[in-house]
């Protein structure tokens, strides 16, 4: 247990059922359990939060719905930050299970089950709620798939219900969120026509020497990828779309084209490397995904070997729009993650990469009506 304890940073333990199955009770021992072991632990409970967000909400469906969408959001913004967030709270709907599975990382959704008679027996001698027998489980989506199912009664003790939770939690933790991209992506470059090269790819073809060893991560429908082909470039081109890389080994077959499906490190004989390209990936990919390729991106340059980068800015206008993930994560038809110029040239130099060339501004990705805040960057291998 120790060393899963040492690797979990966030997640979210949702502990959900019906009023006056104990949910606020156990979601306390587990926030205790947790902060003994050292983690970063919030607890958000329903009750509370529907007082803090000013009761906006009334108790429909659809107004119940709309609230749990609210506090899903707000655990996702927290555990963005490194948290583990425990929410009790009903917010029982189907759609709010999977958009917490989607965009969290380390999701647990916990259901404790408690028949109606020894609910309206507790309730009696706390909220009173169930006036008359009135119940509320009409509103909700009874889980059909939660993570870890709870008897949460017949003598079963919160404490002995909280250790259970934490046990199963520690033990699962690990999964990360794909944030809805692959299947995204996917049906994106299954109609994904081929397009003339980016003015990216013009800008960096002019930067860089004949005839170079090219590695272009995210080449996408491979606008890019062909043109310096075409440039007399032994271009490399990978991306984790198995959609984008059919289409493009069959878009392309006359051109000496190396297209991959996966990640760097899935790419064998990778090394020696003159330029890496990357035009619009780096802000479709969590930070995690960006480090890991910036360790891998200067694995494989040679020395003297540049890394190019484009992507969208915090200071791009789409960042105000969409869903919020966390303070630079959205989703917005599909997830992005916005960057921070200064932060990005921190991360390069930190693994060794010299940061030779910076700028942020519009005017360099206008597509149609669209012009975007977008950075580039040129990094060099010391």
């Amino acid at each position: 247990m120790k060393e899963s304890i040492g690797s979990i940073k966030s997640g979210l333990i949702w502990i959900t059922g019906f009023s006056a199955s104990g949910k606020t009770t156990v979601a306390r021992k587990v926030y205790y359990e947790l902060s003994t072991l050292g983690l970063k632990v919030i607890h958000l409970d329903g009750d509370d939060l529907r007082g803090i967000f000013g009761n906006h909400w009334g108790f429909d469906r659809e107004s119940r719905v709309e609230l749990a969408h609210s506090y899903i959001r707000l655990c996702s913004h927290l555990a963005s930050q490194n948290y583990i967030v425990i929410l009790s709270a009903v917010a029982m709907f189907d759609p709010i299970k999977s958009w917490a599975s989607d965009n969290i990382s380390n999701v647990v959704q916990v259901y404790l089950e408690v028949p109606i008679e020894k609910r309206i027996e507790r309730d009696k001698k706390t909220k009173n709620i169930y006036k008359e027998g009135s119940l509320s489980d009409s509103y909700y989506d009874i889980p059909k798939f939660a993570d870890l199912t709870v008897h949460n009664y017949g003598g079963v003790s919160p404490t002995t219900t909280s250790k259970e939770i934490v046990n199963f939690f520690l033990d699962k933790c690990g999964s990360v969120s794909d944030n809805g991209r692959t299947q995204y992506w996917n049906e994106f470059y299954k109609n994904a026509a081929p397009s003339l090269e980016s003015p990216f790819a013009s800008f960096v073809n002019e930067k860089i020497l004949d005839r170079q060893t090219m590695l272009e991560v995210g080449c996408g429908n491979g606008r890019d990828s062909q043109f310096f082909a075409r440039n007399n470039h032994n271009v490399i081109a990978i991306d984790r779309s198995d959609s984008a890389i059919v289409q493009c080994r069959s878009s392309y077959p006359e051109l000496n084209i190396r297209f991959e499906c996966g990640l760097i490190s899935d790419i064998s004989n990778l090394c020696n490397i003159d330029v890496v390209y990357s035009r619009f990936v780096i802000h479709a990919m969590p930070l995690q995904e960006e480090l890991d390729l910036i360790d891998e991106v200067h694995r494989v340059l040679k020395k003297g070997g540049l890394f190019f980068i484009e992507c969208r800015s915090i200071n791009d206008d789409m960042f105000r729009d969409g869903e919020i993930l966390s303070p630079t994560e959205r989703i917005n038809g599909h997830y992005r993650r916005f960057i921070i110029l200064d932060e990005l040239v921190e991360r390069l130099e930190n693994v060794g990469l010299k940061v030779t060339y910076q700028i942020e501004d519009r005017g360099l990705a206008i597509h149609r009506s669209e012009d975007p805040v977008v950075i580039r960057v040129i990094a060099e291998k010391r």
